[in-house]
């Protein structure tokens, strides 16, 4: 007599299935749990005020203009109010933003037009809903990120987990408490190389035009892309097969990204200027600024952090000797934004030096790599001590 009930086999698949689901959920869940008491815990000090998450500054409070009942707490304020004031006009379409910007001497912001410009769409145009917009971009963008990161994880035969160690590091974390562009510029990064890694490079292209609009310095790990397929095609492949291969991945992305310099060029009129550049003096000068600051455990942390900004340096020139990929190659090239800009305090540091240590342990998880994973793992633990040694993060 033939049983009607499940076969057993059914049965295994199914718990399986289940099995495998929760493993992909636990990450999201570690991601969304942290997100939720780290905004909590910021919209408690601001008392409910979406505005103190811009980091509005009364130096530039006339040029950034802050809606009516805004926190302006502090002299300077923070990045995220030029990104507030470019949400309001993506793409500078009204006179009045590009003078805006103009009288503040920060017209290199406007190169990062992907991050306010998604917070437009979402807040529908609708000036009130941008502070709002902002922050949930960021947190949106750190979500999909980790379940992104985990599917694919678990399709290579990595623990899913490790998703959170991208998502959750400080370079994620802290500037999606400030409103910053950073976790939207490195996730469109990292999904940008993870696809054409896999094969998939029109996705792949979409994706670092996005990042190259969200921040600027994408660009080299577009040219890393390059360079990797210049030494595959050097190897014995050929040059007109890569070419062919390898050109919507570098070509679109950098055509754009000229389209919207020249663009910009044409509304602004005149020279953007750029962030402070100093090469390798910049961590003795920030290094000297902590000693002297008085603040033991922020120090501390900056110290340690520069310590492993530095170890970072040397492993992706390790790694990309030991074993050439377009991660490491892009890690490698990256390392730029760790040696040659200012820093200038512990927010910049992590945001400048995330996208390395996130490819640095992507690709350590790829290959087994166990110096790659530790000292991504090691710069994503850091976030255990933010509470402690930075005060008013969370």
């Amino acid at each position: 007599m033939t049983s009607i009930s499940n076969p057993p086999a059914i049965s295994d698949a199914r718990a399986g299935g289940a099995t495998s689901l929760a493993r992909l959920a636990l990450p999201v869940l570690i991601v969304a749990g942290v997100l939720t008491i780290a905004i909590a815990g910021n919209l408690t000090r601001y008392h409910g005020n979406l505005t103190g998450f811009v980091q509005f500054g009364s130096r530039f409070a006339a040029a950034t203009r802050p809606p009516a009942g805004a926190i302006v707490g502090s002299p300077r304020g923070y990045d995220g109010q030029f990104f507030y004031l470019q949400a309001r006009d993506p793409l500078l379409l009204h006179e009045s933003t590009i003078a805006a910007i103009r009288g503040t001497g920060q017209g290199f912001r406007l190169q990062r037009v992907g991050y306010p410009a998604v917070a437009y769409l979402l807040a529908g145009g609708n000036d009130d809903a941008i502070p709002f917009a902002l922050l949930a971009v960021n947190v949106i963008v750190l979500l999909a990120l980790t379940i992104g990161l985990a599917c694919y994880l678990r399709r290579r035969g990595r623990s899913p987990n490790w998703a959170t160690a991208v998502a959750l590091a400080p370079g994620m974390l802290l500037p999606a408490m400030r409103d910053l562009c950073d976790p939207l510029a490195i996730a469109a990064t990292l999904t940008g190389l993870l696809l054409w890694r896999s094969g998939r490079r029109w996705p792949a292209a979409l994706a670092l035009i996005v990042a190259v609009l969200t921040r600027e310095v994408m660009v080299i790990a577009v040219v890393a892309v390059a360079l990797h397929a210049a030494v595959v095609a050097f190897r014995g492949h050929s040059w007109r097969a890569t070419a062919a291969r390898v050109w919507p991945v570098v070509v679109l992305p950098l055509a754009v990204f000229a389209a919207w310099q020249s663009y910009l060029a044409v509304r602004y009129g005149g020279p953007l200027g750029d962030a402070a550049l100093q090469p390798l003096s910049n961590l003795v000068a920030e290094v000297r600024g902590d000693l002297r600051s008085g603040l033991p455990f922020e120090t501390g942390f900056d110290f340690v952090y520069i310590g492993l900004m530095l170890a970072a340096v040397i492993v992706a020139v390790l790694t990309v000797r030991r074993e050439l990929t377009v991660l490491n190659a892009a890690a490698l090239a990256l390392t730029l934004c760790i040696l040659v800009p200012t820093m200038g305090d512990v927010w910049s540091d992590t945001r400048l030096s995330a996208p390395v240590f996130a490819l640095l342990l992507l690709d350590g998880l790829e290959r087994r790599d166990r110096r790659a994973i530790t000292i991504g793992t090691a710069a994503a633990a850091m976030s255990l001590l933010v509470p402690f040694a930075i005060p008013g993060a969370f």
